[in-house]
């Protein structure tokens, strides 16, 4: 359960606001790692994502999808697992995340599933820019 609470708080929580306590940021940093390195990406690549000017940047897009999927966000057949999100959630977070989830149930397709994860992403983004960030 420690997993999925992580991802909910790396893409929402604003980096000033919440302290990960110490085994879930040490998840976190795996997580991103393992991500990295499936996709080619790299820390210079992440580090100069820019969600306002080029919210689907392609080289950050199955970055994104790794995400998702490594967290159970998504299955990979590409479907968004929202209620499990829901169900698994940090408490001192669920309100902002559930209410920015919930303006995002019907998002584009997309043309593959790291299309699918970056629209999500856009629409979480979009739902709460204060609260958002990438891991």
């Amino acid at each position: 359960m420690k997993k999925f609470t992580c991802i909910l708080l790396i893409l929402f929580a604003s980096s000033h606001a919440i302290k990960l306590p110490p085994e879930l940021q040490e998840y976190v940093d795996d997580l991103h790692r393992i991500c990295i390195a499936q996709t080619g990406i790299t820390d210079a690549d992440h580090a100069a994502y820019d969600i306002v000017n080029n919210p689907h940047d392609s080289k950050l897009m199955c970055y994104m999808k790794c995400l998702m999927i490594e967290a159970k966000w998504m299955k990979p057949d590409g479907e968004i697992q929202y209620d499990f999100i829901i169900d698994t959630i940090h408490p001192d977070v669920k309100d902002i995340i559930v209410t920015a989830l919930n303006k995002c149930r019907s998002i584009p397709e997309g043309d593959n599933l790291c299309q699918k994860a970056s629209n999500l992403n856009f629409c979480l983004y979009g739902a709460d820019p204060v609260n958002w960030y990438l891991v």
